[in-house]
């Protein structure tokens, strides 16, 4: 069966109907959602200050349920933006209690599967130059401008393992697989399994 007639058959509940006008409701215009996300436990927890947005295709499932997920899930669903950055996650993808920051940008193709405890950033978070990180503690706050970013793009189809880290300026091909607990630096071109710190290229599909 075409994966276009597997995804339109998935049914939408009317719990997860009301869980996904309750986002609208608390997020307004800088979330937008091409039409019903699956929203399983908690609520996702949105960070979308300034001009950021977040962009969610039809059916991306939010898996935010340890009690009927059938991995351990770490935490609920977290993404978090910079004052301008963007989201945008397929239709059919599912984010398994994922974390993600954003700063620059995060596209995520269709059909994904990410696992718990994966963490995809594309930003560092914090400056280089250690007399700007030493301010920090002393109550000033973190001038971005001047911190690192760069943006990821996933393709479609991809797995990515358990407790997986993702890391700034990373394209993925599509149909690719991260291997559980890899520390993907660079590109991975598309059709390959990759694994290890830092991910390689272990073998084709």
């Amino acid at each position: 069966m075409p994966q276009t007639e597997l995804v339109s058959e998935r049914r939408i509940t009317l719990v997860c109907r009301i869980k996904g006008a309750l986002l609208r409701l608390k997020y307004g215009r800088c979330l937008q959602l091409k039409e019903h996300p699956i929203i399983l436990g908690k609520l996702p927890f949105f960070k979308i200050p300034g001009s950021s947005r977040i962009t969610l295709g039809d059916r991306v499932i939010l898996d935010s349920d340890p009690a009927n997920c059938n991995i351990p899930l770490l935490s609920r669903c977290k993404l978090v933006c910079g004052t301008n950055a963007i989201f945008e996650i397929g239709a059919n993808t599912v984010l398994n209690g994922v974390g993600m920051t954003a700063y620059k940008a995060i596209r995520i193709g269709k059909n994904c599967l990410i696992s718990s405890g994966t963490y995809i950033a594309d930003t560092d978070l914090h400056p280089l130059d250690p007399a700007l990180r030493q301010k920090v503690p002393l109550g000033y706050p973190t001038d971005h401008d001047t911190v690192v970013k760069k943006e990821i793009t996933i393709g479609d189809n991809v797995w990515i393992g358990w407790g997986s880290i993702v890391l700034k300026g990373v394209t993925i091909g599509d149909n690719s697989i991260i291997a559980a607990g890899s520390v993907v630096t660079g590109s991975i071109p598309a059709n390959v399994v990759a694994g290890g710190n830092p991910a390689r290229i272990l073998r084709k599909l």
